[in-house]
């Protein structure tokens, strides 16, 4: 694996990390929003095609990973989704 996706993966998790223990509001928390439901998770697929054309499927898997939780866990906050 790259250096600079070891950044990127390390970068979108410290990001999903502090969305999830603060919560921020306003501005921020949309545009933080924002990034975690949309931009990490198609960037991060993104990543994922070029690293098995790359480097091969094992380096992916980190990305797929990454995206699936993002789209799971934020995506269904931004809607405020429950199961009743």
């Amino acid at each position: 694996m790259y250096a600079w996706q070891i950044i990127y993966l390390v970068a979108v998790a410290a990001l999903a990390g502090y969305v999830l223990l603060r919560s921020p509001e306003g501005t921020l928390g949309k545009v933080m929003n924002f990034i975690l439901n949309w931009l990490a998770p198609y960037t991060s697929i993104t990543i994922a095609f070029v690293a098995i054309f790359q480097q091969g499927f094992l380096p992916a898997l980190p990305f797929f990973a990454l995206a699936a939780i993002c789209f799971i866990t934020f995506l269904k906050r931004g809607t405020n989704a429950s199961v009743e």
